[in-house]
């Protein structure tokens, strides 16, 4: 599969339109491929090996067609039928680096992380194109969400592939940008901007990294990059750089910019929602209100705008009216996170355990919230009011499936064995968290003071500040 390429996404998207309307058309080899590749990014895989199979008519003899049959097989969870493909091409010397590929793809799909990487590892030193190898097992890893083992082998691509390969840095941004570690993505980006200066898309990453760091001067400097490169398809930067301009405290700048976009745009909602949250910080709540109330009737579902009124609200200790309004950012299937976090706190704030705990239920197990680890560590939380064991093994079981942000994990986790008096398992995930992220040791302090008075563990902490 291909890394998420916007050039390359959307050749693929025409030739899967081409496919669609014409399924006589000749198509080449390499356009099989991309067809099947813009399926897979939709995770369309049914299609996506409809795809293949029409491919294979065409190309009988093709082991590379196979290989991605098996690869989609795994994608789809259809273990054995890809463990048969697989026995069929394993006789080919020319794909025993793709062998170790698949059979490393089905380790992590049954949680086998170490096996795995030993067959990652096997393919990569056996592979003559060891670019290719990687960017076929990072881009997997990326789409299964194991971020902590695709950022190991990009990590391992800036040391052992002598020229710089732009794909494989910019995923290598990304897995910093999901572990929060956004000045290491930062860097990457800045390198990435010597190599290509007129890419406009990492000049808006690096913004937007910027802007996660709260350095906003920094980001309305990759801004007014993008901005110098081209004005084209631009509201989105500019809205980008006047919200930093609103975080700094300029506000009447700010608005002056989506003021700008309106007057081309009369109907830009996002410019409409910037004005409001310029008003709002600036504690002028009646014209922010307004504004919000304007931009729901104008599209019901911007679910932004019903957020911000939950804000207020219960910034004014109105919790039942903030509670309202989030139900309406909860009213479908596209769960965004933070949307979820908020309710959830705001149902606590009225002492609704019971409710937080069930919406959370209701929610928590949807693609956009399973991975994401700010849920699941408020959702412990919840639990641990009155089973501390059971939040434990909710995080053990996140813990295990070895995605993102894993940091934060270990040191709940030690908090919450700390308070069951499990001092020995406290001290395992301070370990883990130290060598994952000592910055957040401080964090850890502050939730859990009282560890600072047991011998054991602190001397684990100096232990470990000693040896760096």
């Amino acid at each position: 599969m291909m890394f998420e390429n916007k050039n390359y996404i959307q050749q693929s998207e025409k030739l899967a339109k081409r496919y669609e309307n014409d399924r006589q058309h000749y198509f080449a080899l390499d356009e099989f491929i991309a067809i099947s590749d813009y399926y897979v990014l939709n995770k369309n895989y049914k299609n996506a090996l409809e795809v293949n199979s029409t491919a294979e008519i065409f190309y009988p003899s093709s082991f590379e067609l196979k290989a991605i049959k098996a690869d989609l097989y795994i994608r789809n969870n259809e273990f054995e039928k890809a463990e048969e493909v697989i026995k069929k091409i394993e006789c080919n010397s020319e794909t025993i680096p793709d062998i170790h590929i698949l059979k490393g793809e089905i380790c992590i799909k049954k949680n086998q992380y170490k096996s795995a990487e030993k067959q990652f590892d096997k393919a990569i030193k056996l592979s003559d194109d060891k670019d290719y190898a990687l960017e076929i097992i990072c881009d997997f890893l990326m789409m299964a969400h194991q971020i902590q083992l695709a950022k190991k082998y990009l990590e391992l691509a800036q040391k052992i592939i002598p020229s710089a390969n732009y794909d494989l840095m910019y995923w290598l941004a990304k897995c910093y940008e999901y572990e929060s570690e956004y000045g290491k993505a930062a860097n990457i980006y800045e390198k990435m901007t010597a190599i290509d200066p007129f890419d406009e898309n990492v000049w808006d990453d690096l913004g937007d990294v910027y802007m996660l760091m709260s350095e906003y001067k920094n980001a309305i400097k990759a801004f007014d990059f993008r901005l110098a490169i081209s004005n084209e398809n631009a509201n989105e930067t500019l809205i980008n750089k006047a919200e930093c301009l609103s975080m700094l405290k300029k506000n009447n700048e700010a608005i002056k910019i989506y003021n700008k976009i309106l007057d081309f745009e009369k109907e830009n909602i996002d410019a409409m929602f910037g004005i409001a949250k310029c008003y709002e910080r600036e504690g002028i709540y009646g014209i922010a209100e307004r504004i919000y109330f304007d931009i729901v009737s104008q599209d019901p579902d911007y679910k932004d705008a019903y957020y911000s009124l939950a804000t207020i609200y219960a910034q004014k200790n109105e919790f039942k009216t903030a509670e309202q309004f989030m139900q309406k950012t909860l009213d479908d299937a596209e769960i965004i996170p933070a949307f979820l976090i908020q309710m959830s706190k705001i149902l606590l704030q009225q002492n609704k355990i019971t409710e937080a705990k069930q919406t959370m239920e209701k929610f928590i197990y949807n693609d956009s919230c399973k991975h994401d680890y700010r849920t699941w560590l408020l959702y412990a939380e919840i639990i641990a009011i009155d089973d501390i064991e059971k939040a434990i093994d909710i995080l053990e079981t996140k813990y295990n499936e070895s995605f993102y942000s894993i940091a934060e994990i270990c040191y709940h986790l030690a908090y919450y064995n700390f308070i069951i008096g499990n001092i020995s398992k406290c001290s395992a995930y301070v370990e883990c968290g130290l060598e994952i992220n000592p910055n957040m040791m401080t964090a850890f302090f502050e939730l859990c003071p009282e560890v600072m008075l047991n011998e054991q563990i602190m001397s684990i902490y100096f232990a470990f500040k000693t040896k760096k």
